[in-house]
C-alpha cells in the first residue's frame, strides 16, 4: 500500500496511484473476511453472554455500531453464505 508523502512535490505516477488503490482494496476485502469468520465464532459460541449480552444482535448494536450494527453484520454474513455457496458450486465443476 502507498503512503503518500504528504510534502511530495509532484503527484504520483497513474499505475503507481492505481495499483496503490487496489493493493488497499484487497487488503480491506481479507481483513473484512477475517474479521466475518471471527464474528461467526463469537456468534456459534456465544461469547457474547460472558459480558452480559442476551443475543447475539444486543452484542452487534452495543459493539459493533460504529460498523453498522445488526443490519451490516447480517449482510456480511448473507455475503459470506453466497460465497461459500458459489465456492462449493465452483468445486463441483
Amino acid at each position: 500500500m502507498l503512503t503518500l508523502d504528504r510534502e511530495q512535490t509532484s503527484a504520483p505516477s497513474y499505475k503507481i496511484l492505481n495499483d496503490s488503490i487496489k493493493e488497499t482494496f484487497t487488503a480491506i476485502d481479507r481483513f473484512e473476511w477475517q474479521a466475518v469468520d471471527e464474528i461467526l465464532q463469537m456468534r456459534e459460541q456465544q461469547l457474547y453472554r460472558e459480558v452480559g449480552y442476551q443475543s447475539f444482535e444486543e452484542y452487534c448494536q452495543a459493539e459493533l455500531s460504529a460498523w453498522g450494527g445488526y443490519r451490516r453484520i447480517n449482510q456480511l454474513l448473507g455475503a459470506k453464505k453466497v460465497r461459500d455457496t458459489a465456492d462449493e458450486l465452483g468445486e463441483h465443476k
